[in-house]
């Protein structure tokens, strides 16, 4: 600071200022010379303006493909949905957050769609503040449904849609309202609520929270079949995470707690694979039948090593293992029974 306030005094000195200015002066003698100068300005120009888009956030749903699209000079992400990887010219505009708000101050916080494709649940919000309302959109025509679910998510725990298997009602996290907790309560204590669209927002159901650490994180995961719901609850972001299954007899069920250490699920035919933690810290993967939910009847497929797993996911008949070794990642491949591939 003293540095910064003796640069300023010195700045004062006209001696000081003719030196800065015969230096730039200089400077600028020496660059104007350079022949190739105005090309590469004009190439550097023309690369500032032709922006390439970026595509991230991709979702497979039935027959559509959805992704988040950064199309500069836009301000912000749109929503775009695709047929084809390979054929950009498939692409059509869903939601256009630079349209609903000219100033650019509205964003896409997430983006749910129904598991056959045909309708989008959008999350917006204004001015940075994460505070989204979530908004309904029919894919096909881009025309938004009049359903519109208030304070779904946060700057504290994020927020998220499950989609029942027909596309007509959604679980959804819910933050209290203005009028239901003091200020200071407004970004916690999450819970999860049902709606059925076209129904009115007093009709929807409370579902399960109130039982919940105040600063509770929830995520929905559907089977593909959407006939069972996954609820992961972080206790934080400590690393502590509950699961709930809902299942075809529409029960929600705790199948692991906090402490057992379950850090990462994935569905498979008849099938939940787990990434455990439970009995080795480098973690090691288990599978448990979905006709009976519970660990004890879950089967060790891949062993804890030198290694630690730090994710999971199923492609296709292939179970991908995401290894963290020191710094760098790795990928191994096993059958949907243990076997490495």
């Amino acid at each position: 600071l003293t540095d910064d306030y003796q640069w300023l005094e010195n700045w004062s000195d006209p001696a000081v200022k003719a030196w800065v200015e015969g230096e730039n002066a200089y400077t600028r003698g020496v660059l104007d010379r350079i022949p190739s100068r105005t090309s590469i300005r004009d190439r550097v120009a023309q690369l500032s303006e032709d922006v390439s888009p970026r595509y991230f956030g991709l979702v497979h749903r039935g027959a559509t493909i959805f992704a988040m699209k950064d199309q500069p000079p836009k301000n912000q992400p749109m929503l775009v949905a695709l047929t084809s990887l390979d054929d950009l010219s498939s692409e059509r505009l869903v939601v256009d957050p630079n349209a609903i708000d000219t100033t650019g101050g509205t964003s896409i916080d997430f983006f749910e769609p129904s598991l056959d494709g045909s309708r989008v649940a959008v999350s917006l919000s204004k001015g940075g503040t994460e505070s989204g309302d979530v908004h309904f959109y029919d894919v096909a025509t881009g025309q938004e449904l009049p359903d519109v679910l208030p304070r779904v998510n946060g700057g504290t725990a994020g927020g998220d849609i499950g989609w029942t298997p027909d596309g007509s009602a959604v679980w959804y996290t819910r933050y209290p309202s203005p009028n239901e907790a003091p200020a200071e309560s407004l970004d916690f204590d999450q819970q999860v609520w049902f709606h059925t669209l076209g129904q009115p927002l007093a009709s929807d159901t409370y579902v399960m929270g109130k039982e919940l650490p105040r600063i509770a994180e929830i995520t929905f995961e559907s089977s593909d079949d959407g006939q069972w719901l996954l609820v992961a609850v972080k206790n934080g972001d400590g690393g502590e995470i509950g699961w709930w299954l809902r299942g075809p007899d529409g029960e929600l069920k705790p199948i692991a707690s906090f402490t057992d250490r379950i850090v990462g699920a994935q569905f498979g035919l008849n099938t939940l694979y787990l990434l455990s933690r439970r009995h080795s810290p480098m973690g090691e993967v288990v599978r448990m039948p979905l006709d009976w939910p519970d660990l004890a009847n879950a089967t060790r497929i891949v062993p804890a090593g030198d290694r630690a797993i730090d994710e999971i996911h199923l492609a296709g008949n292939e179970l991908c293992v995401i290894d963290q070794m020191g710094g760098p990642m790795g990928l191994r491949r096993f059958s949907l029974e243990g076997r490495p591939l």
